[in-house]
C-alpha cells in the first residue's frame, strides 16, 4: 500500500452570518472570499491510498495556507507520495525535518499534525484495529492504566458565553441537559475579563449557582490579563468557586509571569492552544512557566504521538493534560483515543457552539454522542473510527481560502 495523493478540503458554513471569531481583527473579506467571522471555517486533510483506503485529519488554521503547505513544491505531498503510510513515525519525521528550514514551528506543524492523524487512520484500518490500540504508550510509573478506557469524559466549551447573565445561563443550561459533567466559560465583551473585578465575580458565581457542586467548572481569559497582579485579583475573588482551572489568563508570550502566578495560587493555571505546537515548546511551558494543565491541540500541536510526548512529560512534573480542539470534530475524534490511553488526561474539550453547525455537529460519521453518564464511549471501529458525512462536504465545501 503506497500513499497515492493527500486532499485539502475547505468548508464553510455561513450560518445566522454573525459568528463572532475568537480573533475578531478579521473582519473584512477581499476579492469576494468569506471573512473569518460570520461564519465557521474548517479544515479538511484526506491522505488517499492507492488500495482505496483513506485517512482524515483536521488543521485549525486557514485552508489556503494548509493547501500551499500541502502541495507546494516543497510541501508534504511531494514528501509522502509512493510513500507507506503505516510508517507513520517514520514519515513524521521525514515531514519535520524536510520542513525544518521554515517550519519547525507553528502552521507547518498544524499541517504535519493533520496528515499524521490521517496516516495513524489509515494504519488503523489496515490493521482492522482502533487508533489507540496502535498508539499506546508507556508512563513511567504510571498508576493504575493498563487497558484502554472504555468510556471518556468531555468538557463543554459554551462559545460564545452569551453577552449577559441570562443569556450565559440559557446556554450553560443548554449544556447540562445534553449531559455534560464539565463546563467552561469564556471571556467576552461586557462580561468575563473584559469589564472589571466586579463583573468578573458576578459572572462566575451565576456560572457556579448554575452547575452546582457536583460539576466543575473551567475559565478561559483568552490572554485578557495584562500582568499577573490583574490577574491574582480576580483569583483571589473566585476561588471560593471552586474553579477546576483557568485557561490562558496572560499572553502566551509571557511564560515567567505563567510562573509566577502557578507559584501564587491554588487554582490550576493551563496553557497552549494559543500557537503552541510540539513537546519543545510545551516543555518550556511546564519547566519555565510550571504549569498545572497544559492543552496540545489535537489540531495544531503536531499529531497524535506529538500530544503523548506532551501528556507523557506533564505527568512527570505532575499536571495534567487536557487538549483543546473547539469545534474541529476530527481532532474531538482524535481525542477520544488519546483519553482513552493517558492517565492525566481527565476530560478534553468538546464544542458546544452557538449558533449551531453541522460542520460541528453533522461532519462525522456516527455522529459523537454523550452516553446519559455524561462519557462518551471509545470507539472500537478501525482507524479513528469515523467517516466523513459526504453529504455535509457536498453542501459546505469550497475552494481553499
Amino acid at each position: 500500500m503506497k500513499i497515492k495523493n493527500i486532499e485539502t478540503i475547505a468548508l464553510r458554513d455561513n450560518a445566522d452570518g454573525n459568528v463572532t471569531s475568537w480573533n475578531p481583527t478579521y473582519g473584512n473579506s477581499k476579492h469576494g472570499a468569506p471573512s473569518s467571522t460570520g461564519g465557521y471555517d474548517i479544515t479538511v486533510v484526506r491522505v488517499f491510498t492507492d488500495d482505496g483506503i483513506t485517512g482524515i485529519g483536521q488543521c485549525e488554521a486557514p485552508s489556503l495556507i494548509i493547501d500551499a503547505i500541502i502541495k507546494s513544491s516543497l510541501g508534504l505531498e511531494n514528501l509522502l507520495i509512493n510513500e507507506d503510510p503505516t510508517q507513520v513515525k517514520r514519515l513524521w519525521q521525514k515531514m519535520y525535518n524536510s520542513t525544518g528550514v521554515f517550519g519547525r514551528r507553528g502552521v507547518v506543524i498544524g499541517a504535519i499534525g493533520a496528515i499524521e492523524t490521517a496516516l495513524w487512520d489509515i494504519t488503523g484500518k489496515y490493521y482492522k484495529k482502533p487508533i489507540h490500540e496502535l498508539l499506546w504508550k508507556s508512563f513511567t510509573t504510571s498508576a493504575g492504566i493498563f487497558e484502554a478506557k472504555k468510556e471518556v469524559t468531555p468538557y463543554a466549551t459554551v462559545y460564545p458565553p452569551g453577552n449577559n447573565l441570562e443569556e450565559m445561563e440559557s446556554r450553560i443550561n443548554f449544556a447540562i441537559s445534553k449531559g455534560f459533567k464539565a463546563i467552561k466559560i469564556e471571556e467576552w465583551p461586557g462580561q468575563f475579563a473584559n469589564v472589571d473585578r466586579e463583573t468578573d465575580v458576578s459572572v462566575i458565581k451565576r456560572a457556579r449557582s448554575i452547575l452546582g457542586e457536583n460539576r466543575d467548572l473551567m475559565i478561559d481569559v483568552q490572554n485578557k490579563w495584562v500582568d499577573v497582579g490583574q490577574a491574582l485579583e480576580t483569583i483571589k475573588y473566585i476561588e471560593e468557586f471552586n474553579i477546576y482551572f483557568i485557561e490562558a489568563p496572560l499572553p502566551a508570550d509571557n511564560i515567567y509571569g505563567y510562573k509566577k502566578l502557578a507559584e501564587s495560587t491554588n487554582i490550576r493555571i493551563a496553557a497552549g492552544d494559543w500557537g503552541f505546537t510540539t513537546r519543545h515548546e510545551f516543555s518550556d511551558l511546564l519547566s519555565i512557566g510550571r504549569l498545572d494543565v497544559v492543552q496540545p491541540s489535537s489540531v495544531r500541536a503536531g499529531g497524535l504521538e506529538e500530544i503523548l510526548y506532551i501528556a507523557e512529560n506533564a505527568y512527570k512534573f505532575g499536571s495534567l493534560c487536557v487538549p483543546h480542539t473547539w469545534c474541529h470534530v476530527i481532532g474531538l475524534a482524535a481525542e477520544l483515543h488519546l483519553a482513552a490511553i493517558v492517565p492525566n488526561m481527565p476530560y478534553f474539550e468538546f464544542p458546544v457552539a452557538f449558533p449551531k453547525t453541522p460542520l460541528v455537529t453533522d461532519l462525522l460519521v456516527p455522529q459523537i454522542n454523550l452516553l446519559e453518564n455524561g462519557n462518551i464511549e471509545v470507539p472500537s471501529r478501525a482507524g479513528l473510527g469515523f467517516d466523513l458525512n459526504e453529504d455535509v462536504l457536498k453542501e459546505y465545501r469550497v475552494d481553499p481560502y
